[in-house]
């Protein structure tokens, strides 16, 4: 009976050996197998199959297995019971603690899931953003979206801080060389102007000489009186912009000059159309062409006649300064737009060249105004020329924009 006592189903189940009427035969009185058990083990004895499995529902509604082994010559049966909870409990620990592991392992993969973003793909994502500020050269905006700081942990946060150094030194470069691009336009702009206040002054003081000798007095205070209202107002360099009735009456006083000296054979007329007051220009852009046009034209013919037409329209203010002259060669027009279109002060600044008034006030203009300037030159040979600059409107006591200067 030992032997079998050590066999066990499970953890209660027991084998039992029955003779050939189904009773125990070594006296193990625990065999109390309920009717539905004892009804199978008669059908197993009776049946022809030597050995099997059987499954039986018993009073619980549970699954109870009974496992059976027929001997030959002697017709005994070993037969055993257990419950199917019983024999699979080692099964359904197995089956538990592996759930129970899976689920440790789910939480665990979501809370490195969860890391990884807020420690790498987040990082990662606004370091992302970032840069696409920077494209945009939105540097503001580049240096919000960055993570804070914090001491370096990994190679995602050493990108994310020299990055930031990156961007702050190349907005500081950018900011530095902006400013010095301005000082230096300003500074251009400045040569620029003092170029023009000599050639008038220099032709003015040889007509007072040459009035003088001709005992012309009347005529010389006039022409001293408006080069001395000239002078006062072309000294005052520290304003871009001035009223543009300013610039009018300025080109009104060396228009008189140039009556006086030229009498009959010079004809000139300004006409101003449109709303011009409160509207502010750069300085000293009118005389220059006015002295071109006289010039130019008097060493062909005999008799010039110069328009200048002022006038305004929407937001733009046109001043056009027309003459009879010679024209102006194909070549050189299209030189000069050119340098208009580049506003490259140091050639003008450098230039010998006779038409240098021209192009100064274009560089001047392109220098301030930018993309918002525009010029026109009309000529033909022999026909005179006609050039007209197109401002944008400004009011007194402001200034244009120098972002928006092209």
């Amino acid at each position: 009976m030992e032997p079998l006592n050590r066999i066990h189903l499970g953890e209660s189940g027991t084998i039992y050996l029955l003779d050939q009427h189904g009773r125990p035969m070594l006296s193990q009185e625990e065999y109390h197998p309920h009717d539905s058990m004892l009804k199978q083990v008669e059908a197993i004895r009776a049946g022809g199959k030597k050995q099997g499995v059987v499954y039986l529902e018993n009073d619980n509604r549970k699954t109870d297995i009974l496992v059976y082994k027929k001997l030959p010559q002697t017709g005994w049966m070993l037969v055993g019971f257990v419950s199917e909870q019983d024999l699979y409990a080692q099964l359904f620990k197995l089956r538990k603690t592996m759930l129970l592991l899976a689920s440790l392992l789910l939480v665990l993969s979501l809370l490195l899931a969860t890391w990884l973003s807020h420690g790498i793909t987040k990082p990662l994502s606004r370091l992302v953003q970032s840069m696409r500020h920077v494209q945009r050269g939105d540097f503001e905006h580049a240096l919000s979206r960055l993570p804070p700081d914090n001491r370096i942990r990994n190679e995602v946060g050493f990108a994310t801080s020299t990055f930031r150094t990156t961007v702050i030194q190349l907005r500081n470069h950018i900011k530095n060389e902006f400013e010095l691009k301005l000082l230096r336009q300003q500074a251009e702009y400045k040569a620029l102007l003092m170029q023009i206040n000599p050639h008038f002054l220099f032709n003015t003081l040889e007509l007072i000489s040459s009035l003088t000798v001709q005992k012309r007095t009347e005529d010389t205070l006039r022409v001293v009186e408006s080069l001395g209202r000239m002078m006062r107002f072309s000294l005052k360099i520290s304003d871009d912009l001035i009223p543009l009735a300013e610039e009018l009456k300025y080109a009104r006083y060396y228009m008189s000059i140039l009556q006086i000296r030229f009498g009959d054979r010079l004809r000139i007329d300004m006409k101003e159309e449109g709303r011009l007051e409160r509207i502010a220009i750069v300085k000293f852009i009118l005389q220059p062409l006015i002295e071109n046009a006289v010039k130019y034209g008097f060493s062909h013919r005999p008799d010039v006649s110069v328009s200048i037409r002022v006038r305004q329209e929407g937001g733009r203010v046109s001043l056009t300064v027309a003459d009879n002259g010679p024209g102006i060669p194909p070549e050189l027009r299209r030189k000069l737009l050119e340098q208009s279109a580049s506003a490259q002060p140091h050639s003008i600044l450098s230039s010998r060249s006779s038409r240098i008034g021209l192009g100064n006030v274009l560089a001047r203009c392109r220098l301030y105004y930018g993309s918002l300037f525009e010029v026109r030159i009309d000529s033909a040979e022999s026909l005179g020329t006609s050039i007209e600059l197109i401002l944008p409107v400004q009011e007194e006591q402001q200034h244009v924009s120098r972002l928006d200067r092209g």
